[in-house]
C-alpha cells in the first residue's frame, strides 16, 4: 500500500471561523470591560470635580454673607435669574454724634478713633438699616456718600489718646433715627450671587436693572463685573430664601443648589444665619 510522500496540515472552515467567534468574544469582553471602567473612572471625577465646586460656592457664600450689612439680604428675580443680593460691610466703627432730626442737617459725622485705614475701598456708610429697602431704596437718611476722613490714621497709630475722627459726607444729610448702639457700617457695593440658564455667576460693581433690579452682566467679553461659579446646575424653584430677623433670632438665608451631570443629581443644602446688630 503506498502512502503519500507529504503529510496534509492545516484548518478546517468551520475552525476557522469558530476561532474568530470565539476571538470576537473574548475582545468585546475586554472592551467592555475596558470602557466600563473608564466610564466608572470619568463620571468619579466629574463627580468630584463637581463636588469640590460646589463646596467652594457654598463656603464662599457662607463668608460673604456672614459679612453682609445687618438686613441688606434680599433675593431678586428677573426673566429666568434668580439672585441672591447683599451688601459686604467693610468696617464699622462707633460714632459719637450724628444729625437726626429735630436738629440741623450737617455733613460731619463724629467717630471714635478707629482703624480708618481699612475702608479705603469704601465710599458709603450705613446707619440703622431696618430692613432692605433701608439699603436699596436710599430715600429715608439711612444710606449717605463720604469724602473723606480725617485724620487718616493707621493701625499702629491708634491709641488711647488718639483724637476723634471725623467724617465728611457729600452733602448735608439728615438721619431717621439713632443706632441704639451708636453703630456706624462703612459699606462696599452690593455683591449678587445669580443662578441663570444652568450656571452661577458672581456679581459685583453692576448696574441695577430698572425693572427687576437685578445684576446686568457687561457685554464687552470682559469678565469686569462678574464670574462664574460654578456649571451644570439645575433651574429650581427657590434656590435662594431669606427668612427675615425676629426679635429672637438672627435672619437665615437657606441655599438649595442643583447639580446635574452625567444623569445624576447632587443637592446642596445650606444655612446661613445673619448676624442682626443694625
Amino acid at each position: 500500500m503506498s502512502r503519500s510522500p507529504f503529510k496534509q496540515k492545516g484548518f478546517t472552515l468551520v475552525e476557522l471561523v469558530a476561532v474568530m467567534v470565539i476571538l470576537g468574544i473574548v475582545a468585546v469582553s475586554i472592551t467592555s470591560f475596558i470602557r466600563f471602567g473608564t466610564q466608572s473612572y470619568t463620571d468619579s471625577v466629574d463627580r468630584e470635580e463637581l463636588i469640590s465646586t460646589a463646596r467652594f460656592v457654598v463656603e464662599r457664600l457662607n463668608r460673604e454673607v456672614r459679612n453682609a450689612l445687618p438686613n441688606s439680604v434680599r433675593v431678586v428675580s428677573g426673566v429666568d435669574k434668580q439672585c441672591l443680593e447683599f451688601t459686604p460691610i467693610a468696617q464699622s466703627a462707633i460714632y459719637l454724634d450724628i444729625p437726626v432730626a429735630p436738629e440741623q442737617p450737617s455733613n460731619k459725622i463724629t467717630l471714635a478713633p478707629f482703624t480708618s485705614a481699612l475702608v479705603d475701598d469704601s465710599r458709603q456708610i450705613s446707619i440703622y438699616a431696618l430692613n432692605a429697602d433701608d439699603i436699596y431704596n436710599n430715600t429715608n437718611g439711612v444710606i449717605a456718600d463720604f469724602d473723606s476722613l480725617s485724620p487718616l490714621l493707621s493701625k499702629s497709630e491708634l491709641n488711647d489718646s488718639t483724637p476723634e475722627v471725623i467724617l465728611t459726607l457729600d452733602t448735608f444729610v439728615l438721619f431717621g433715627a439713632d443706632s441704639p448702639t451708636n453703630r456706624l457700617y462703612f459699606i462696599e457695593t452690593a455683591i449678587a450671587y445669580c443662578l441663570e440658564s444652568g450656571n452661577l455667576y458672581r456679581y459685583k460693581n453692576y448696574a441695577n436693572s430698572a425693572t427687576d433690579n437685578t445684576p446686568i452682566r457687561s457685554n464687552n467679553g470682559i469678565e469686569d463685573n462678574w464670574s462664574l461659579m460654578a456649571e451644570h446646575l439645575e433651574k429650581t424653584v427657590l434656590p435662594f430664601r431669606v427668612v427675615d430677623v425676629t426679635l429672637r433670632r438672627n435672619g437665615l438665608v437657606l441655599i438649595k443648589l442643583d447639580f446635574f451631570i452625567n444623569l445624576e443629581n447632587i443637592i446642596f443644602s445650606n444655612e446661613i444665619q445673619v448676624p442682626n446688630v443694625p
